[in-house]
């Protein structure tokens, strides 16, 4: 919420007189405040196996950086960035990337690094395979892989503690992206272009059941950035940006823990 709505809200709601200028300092008071939760928080996802990544454009005083998440079942962690390559997670991360395996989407830079394995999010797959249903009612492979991966979804959530054997799911990918699709649109060969890519990354999960099919948890954390971008527009420091991404972190931190984000904003104070 911009300093200028929040003095508003003090003055409107509580009768309070409150300066944009001690509005700030509190802000930045606040950021000093979560750096050891945030320091804690980024040592426990090093030491995490399993690591969702997600990252989304953030504009500050004007200039385009970027959101990135890192997040677990019980972890959020959401900083800026300069850019979008692998760089910044290389730098923030170091050798522990090496030691997890990385849900995410299908953006170059997450195969650039040095991870253990990686996950695709097969619902982002299936959003695009749909799109291709949608342009073309009448061809059956777009369908036919939805098919297959909706499959291997539900075997998964029926056998949820079970190491699942890929072998015979990838052979069953194979075979569909054999078939010769140049009588159709574009976007079909695209598509499997992309598919052939990332094809040792799609059904890992079903050989541990501890990594989830899709990058949704990812998708989810980073989205309170973006609705807070579309309603306040840009950030105007670099410090309101870092202290928004940091109780950010906190508050999702402890709501997937079963705590309320508030107290533990609160419990900087």
């Amino acid at each position: 919420m911009p300093y200028e709505r929040l003095q508003s809200l003090f003055e409107t709601m509580f009768n309070v007189r409150i300066s944009q200028g001690t509005l700030a300092n509190i802000v930045r008071e606040m950021l000093e405040k979560s750096r050891p939760a945030i320091a804690l928080i980024e040592r426990m996802i090093k030491e995490s196996s399993v690591v969702g990544f997600d990252e989304s454009g953030c504009y500050t005083n004007g200039k385009l950086n970027w959101s990135w998440i890192a997040q677990t079942t019980y972890l959020t962690l959401v900083f800026r960035g300069a850019g979008r390559g692998a760089k910044v997670l290389e730098e923030r991360f170091g050798d522990s990337l090496k030691n997890m395996v990385a849900v995410t989407d299908r953006h170059s830079a997450y195969f650039a690094i040095d991870f253990l394995n990686n996950q695709i999010c097969l619902a982002h797959l299936l959003r695009n395979l749909e799109y291709l249903n949608d342009i073309d009612k009448e061809q059956t492979w777009a369908k036919d892989v939805q098919t297959l991966l909706r499959e291997a979804i539900h075997l998964r959530n029926q056998k949820t503690y079970e190491v699942i054997p890929k072998d015979s799911w990838l052979t069953r990918l194979d075979e569909l992206l054999k078939k010769n699709l140049d009588n159709m649109r574009n976007e079909f060969n695209e598509m499997k272009r992309g598919i052939i890519r990332c094809r040792d990354y799609i059904f890992n999960f079903l050989e541990n059941p501890a990594i989830p099919s899709d990058n949704n948890g990812s998708e989810r954390g980073i989205r309170k950035l973006k609705v807070k971008q579309k309603i306040s527009g840009c950030f105007r420091s670099d410090t309101g940006a870092d202290a928004f991404h940091a109780l950010h972190s906190i508050a999702d931190t402890a709501w997937k823990n079963g705590q309320s984000p508030l107290k533990a904003i609160l419990a900087l104070v």
